[in-house]
């Protein structure tokens, strides 16, 4: 069962802004998660298998092949905007000016 101290910590690391309702709940619903562990850990596993995946996958693998890329050009022609051989983009990240 997690504390209440626990709970405040784990919406610290989380950065979750919640009331004090919401918390209860959110408390509520993960200690049941945590209660339905504690039933799986209460199963015999003693001689099961480990198992990664319930399928079977297999990679599949072909060899790498050398094909002729796009002209600058042409890249350049479907950019909606460009300058001096570059794209141009609206600016992200404030330049501190």
């Amino acid at each position: 069962m997690l504390t209440d101290a626990e709970m405040e910590h784990l919406k610290t690391l989380a950065r979750l802004e919640v009331s004090p309702e919401e918390t209860e709940a959110l408390k509520d619903d993960l200690n049941q998660l945590l209660g339905y562990f504690g039933k799986l850990s209460e199963l015999e596993t003693e001689g099961v298998e480990e198992l990664a995946r319930p399928v079977a996958l297999s990679n599949v693998f072909r060899d790498d092949e050398v094909v002729k890329g796009l002209e600058p050009q042409t890249v350049q022609k479907l950019a909606v905007e460009n300058e001096g051989g570059f794209f141009k983009v609206p600016r992200t990240v404030d330049g501190g000016e």
